[in-house]
C-alpha cells in the first residue's frame, strides 16, 4: 500500500472498526505516519491479528480494545483505556459501520435501529468520549467516515444507511463549530464505491458484479476505490497541513460524475 508521506510521530490515533476493510487501511496508513495505534472493534481476535501485522510492518505500539459503538459505556471504557495506556488521544477516526439492506416498504425496525445506532449514534458518542481529553490538550483531529450515500447517491435498498450517513454531514458541521475553538478539527470523508467486505453484504454474486460495473462506469478514473485511497484522505485531514479545514465533507469517490 502507498500512503502520503505525513509525519504524525507519537500521535495517538483511534480507528473504530480498524481491523478490516477501509478501517484496516486507515490504521495502516496512520501507523505508517508514526502514530501509536488503537484498534477498537467487536472482533478482538481479528483486531489482535491486525495489530500484530501493523506492529511488525511499521514498528509502532498498537493497542486492541473491545468496542461496541452501539454502547455508550463500551465507548467510554475504550477512551479511558487509551488514556491509561498512552496518556492522550490525538486522532479519532469514526470508521465503524454496518449495513442492513431494505427498501422504504420492507425496512424492518430492527434493521433501521441497527444501522442508525451503529453508523450515527456510535459516531456521536465516540466524539463525545474523546472531546474532553482533546479539549484539555488543545489539540485534536476527528475524521468521520461518511459515504456518497449521504451526499447525493440514492440507493433505494439502503435507506437506513443513507439516512445515517447524511446525518453525519450535519453532525460534522456542528461538532466542528463547537470544538474548533479548542484546536480540534472535525471533518468527514465520503468514500465512493470501495472494494471491501461490506460491498458483498446482502448481495448475490450477480448483484455485486452489477454494482461494480455500474460504479466503475460512473467513475471519472474508471475503477473502484481501495482502502488506501480513503486512508490517504484521512492522513491529510489528520495532518497539521489541514489545520484550516473544518466542518467539511470531502468526497473521495473517484470522480463520480453522476454526483457532480
Amino acid at each position: 500500500m502507498s500512503f502520503l508521506p505525513v509525519d504524525l510521530t507519537d500521535r495517538v490515533a483511534i480507528v473504530t472498526g480498524g481491523n478490516r476493510g477501509i478501517g484496516r487501511g486507515i490504521a495502516s496508513g496512520l501507523a505508517s505516519a508514526g502514530c501509536k495505534m488503537v484498534i477498537g472493534a467487536r472482533d478482538v481476535a481479528l483486531s489482535e491479528e491486525a495489530a500484530r501485522e501493523i506492529e511488525q510492518e511499521y514498528g509502532v505500539p498498537t493497542l486492541c480494545v473491545s468496542l461496541d459503538v452501539k454502547s455508550r459505556e463500551s465507548i467510554q471504557q475504550m477512551a479511558s483505556k487509551v488514556i491509561e495506556n498512552f496518556g492522550r488521544i490525538d486522532i479519532l477516526v469514526n470508521n465503524a459501520g454496518v449495513t442492513a439492506r431494505g427498501s422504504v416498504l420492507d425496512m424492518t425496525e430492527d434493521s433501521w435501529d441497527h444501522v442508525l445506532d451503529t453508523d450515527l449514534k456510535g459516531v456521536f458518542f465516540c466524539i463525545q468520549a474523546v472531546a474532553g481529553p482533546m479539549m484539555e490538550q488543545k489539540y485534536g483531529k476527528i475524521v468521520n467516515i461518511g459515504s456518497i450515500a449521504g451526499t447525493g447517491w440514492t440507493d433505494i435498498g439502503g435507506i437506513n444507511y443513507g439516512a445515517a450517513k447524511a446525518a453525519i454531514v450535519q453532525l460534522t458541521k456542528v461538532a466542528a463549530r463547537a470544538l474548533g475553538p479548542y484546536g480540534i478539527n472535525v471533518n468527514t470523508i465520503a468514500p465512493g464505491s470501495v472494494d471491501t467486505p461490506i460491498l458483498y453484504v446482502d448481495r448475490t454474486a450477480e448483484q455485486v458484479q452489477a454494482y461494480k460495473d455500474n460504479a466503475i462506469g460512473k467513475s471519472a478514473v474508471g475503477r473502484l476505490g481501495l482502502p488506501e485511497d480513503i486512508a490517504n484522505g484521512v492522513l491529510f485531514l489528520a495532518s497539521d497541513q489541514a489545520s484550516f479545514i473544518a466542518g467539511q465533507t470531502i468526497a473521495v469517490d473517484g470522480g463520480r460524475f453522476d454526483l457532480m
